[in-house]
């Protein structure tokens, strides 16, 4: 039992950081994936329509982009989600959570660092994320 525990541990590891590499991430990412889940479609559906879609995926703004924290979140994120899915507990309104939310404002962040540099961080400045005034950024819903 021990020698599995000690094959597992690492194993779940580099499964884990494997999200995150280029092909595994890219497979894991993009309308075609996060979209394949029904409850999802109007999210994927308003991207396609929006500035957005030409520079963004859905992990550049919803997965943190450093390496090892954007692992273990997306596969903690992919795995709760997937869960719930398979469950039947996904909630008819399908919301970011707290933390997602933060995720979110981060990266908008690292895209528009310039902007913000003269507009002022919103959250420290304002005390809002920028989709609390950028709500239909890139989802119209």
């Amino acid at each position: 039992m021990k020698k599995l525990v000690l094959f597992l541990i690492p194993l779940g590891l580099v499964s884990i950081f494997a999200l995150k590499l280029p092909p595994l991430n890219n497979l894991l990412d993009g309308p075609q994936f996060c979209g394949s889940c029904h409850f999802m479609e109007p999210w994927v559906d308003t991207w396609y329509h929006s500035a957005h879609r030409e520079v963004a995926s859905c992990n550049d703004c919803h997965i943190p982009h450093q390496f090892v924290e954007g692992a273990f979140y997306k596969a903690y994120t992919g795995s709760r989600d997937a869960m719930l899915t398979i469950s039947g507990q996904i909630p008819r309104n399908f919301l970011i959570t707290e933390h997602g939310s933060q995720v979110v404002h981060e990266n908008c962040l690292y895209c528009h660092n310039d902007l913000m540099r003269t507009v002022g961080d919103p959250k420290t400045d304002g005390g809002r994320y920028c989709f609390g005034c950028h709500r239909n950024t890139p989802h119209e819903l």
